[in-house]
């Protein structure tokens, strides 16, 4: 048993709410202004072959963005069955609010940015038992300015699916009831098949405290598969292949089972490659060709790679094995399935979805106010320059 699980039985606080608003408040803002504003100021490259949509915000709605929107006005009939990798939950909640009236990306933004609200106060009151509340607000703001959180205001899933995740494990660790813990897990699966990862800290929360749960109440972790396993019966009405999503994800990114070791090899020769464009900030901003963006993201995925690692290192020593062991499965996907073109592609943005990473980084951080701000610093200047390149059609992660 970590030292975090025995210090982790403290009432969490009720002040949550003011420090999470604030920090809402100004890293929305913060991403929301440096995307304006590039889109505005900056070229674009020529958009993906699924154009964003027309209209208010419709540069958040860029790359995957684009395809949800797609979905939510059209349906899965929209390119069928490519569609299909895509899961249903976020773009069925875009439809509704089209339904009231403004586009799909004007809704996409904004469930996205009532998840965050949500991730966020859900991170500050696990953190704050599991750790402190010094170690809370770290954290707190290590992810609200993480470099890639500006996908929190954009048309993707990464909001939604961590208000889903966070959630979760908050209703079971925090307020102890397994039935909303295992209800909001099927909602995380039917966002995103990752969903089901939960199983593994929700099932390791039940075993560490069994007599006070019962048998009965470990039931409630039994409904997280539930999302995915609805989605799969969608699919096989509509399609008649329940595994149809699983096949076109592969054919989508290309992603093959490779060794780790040749995973690690090739990205590493890639990482090499894209620091010449790293090095070269005109040709990433000012030019029109998508070429160095995409060799770029090579380096960066590497840098976050090792970051990873490392968090992920010290995570099995303070965090509880269940948040540990989750963490690490949900990152490995890069790592075990790369795409022959960019090894670790989408790393980065992996990153976000595994919120334990974000209780290690708040356990480091809050030892310096020095390290925090230098950490926030970098942080924000590293997402301002990815949130410019994305809403100008630029790839990232």
């Amino acid at each position: 048993m970590s030292a975090t699980e025995t210090t982790g039985s403290a009432k969490p606080s009720e002040s949550a709410w003011p420090f999470v608003l604030l920090t809402f408040g100004v890293s929305r803002l913060f991403f929301s202004l440096v995307g304006t504003l590039a889109s505005s100021r900056l070229p674009w490259v020529p958009p993906s072959p699924v154009s964003a949509p027309s209209g208010y915000l419709g540069y958040w709605a860029h790359w995957d963005g684009a395809w949800y929107s797609a979905i939510a006005t059209e349906g899965y009939g929209f390119r069928a069955p490519e569609s299909t990798t895509f899961f249903p939950l976020y773009p069925m909640l875009m439809w509704v609010g089209t339904t009231i009236g403004g586009g799909p990306a004007l809704w996409g933004v904004l469930i996205s940015l009532t998840a965050t609200l949500f991730a966020l106060y859900f991170l500050y009151q696990i953190a704050e038992k599991l750790l402190n509340p010094r170690a809370a607000r770290a954290a707190t703001l290590a992810f609200a300015c993480f470099p890639t959180a500006f996908f929190l205001n954009a048309v993707y899933t990464e909001a939604l699916f961590l208000a889903f995740t966070t959630g979760s494990f908050w209703a079971a660790y925090v307020r102890r009831d397994l039935l909303l813990a295992g209800a909001l897990g099927a909602l995380a699966a039917a966002t995103r098949n990752f969903g089901v990862l939960l199983l593994i800290p929700l099932g390791y929360e039940w075993l560490r405290s069994r007599r006070e749960f019962g048998w009965r109440k470990a039931l409630g972790i039994g409904f997280v598969p539930v999302g995915l396993l609805g989605y799969m019966v969608l699919l096989w009405a509509r399609f008649g292949d329940p595994l149809i999503s699983f096949r076109q994800q592969n054919a989508h990114w290309n992603r093959e089972l490779t060794s780790p070791l040749t995973t690690l090899k090739e990205a590493w020769i890639s990482a090499r490659v894209g620091l010449n464009y790293v090095l070269n900030p005109a040709s990433l901003f000012l030019g029109r060709a998508p070429g160095p963006a995409l060799e770029a993201s090579n380096t960066l995925n590497l840098a976050f790679l090792i970051l990873l690692l490392i968090l992920v290192g010290i995570g099995f020593a303070v965090l509880p094995p269940g948040l540990s062991v989750y963490a690490s499965l949900f990152t490995l996907l890069p790592v075990l399935t790369p795409s022959p073109l960019f090894p670790l592609m989408s790393l980065p943005r992996f990153m976000l979805g595994a919120f334990p990473l974000f209780f290690v980084l708040g356990h480091l951080l809050s030892r310096s106010r020095i390290a925090l701000y230098l950490w926030l610093l970098v942080s924000s200047g590293l997402g301002a320059a990815l949130t410019a390149m994305f809403v100008t059609w630029r790839w990232v992660a």
